[in-house]
């Protein structure tokens, strides 16, 4: 649990995704995503925004070599599923 109302899901004692409610939207509502991606996803930090776009544009270059077209698309078409559900 990360506070009231905003919970970490773990299978197997791994970080597999987030559920928390969004006070923040009108009206509130839950909100959930799962954190599994890819292998190696870029993150970091950065002392400023220019610091933190040059640093982000390299580590996505670096992360689209890693991976096939295939494997990016398919990536992308899951995770667009997971924002817009069919309803």
């Amino acid at each position: 649990m990360i506070g009231l109302d905003d919970y970490t899901v773990h299978e197997d004692r791994r970080l597999v995704g987030r559920i928390r409610y969004a006070t923040e939207r009108s009206p509130g509502l839950w909100l959930w995503t799962c954190v599994v991606t890819l292998p190696g996803p870029p993150f970091g930090e950065a002392g400023s925004l220019d610091e933190a776009k040059g640093r982000f544009k390299v580590s996505w270059e670096d992360f689209k070599a890693k991976h096939r077209t295939d494997e990016l698309a398919n990536a992308f078409e899951e995770m667009n599923r997971a924002i817009r559900p069919v309803r």
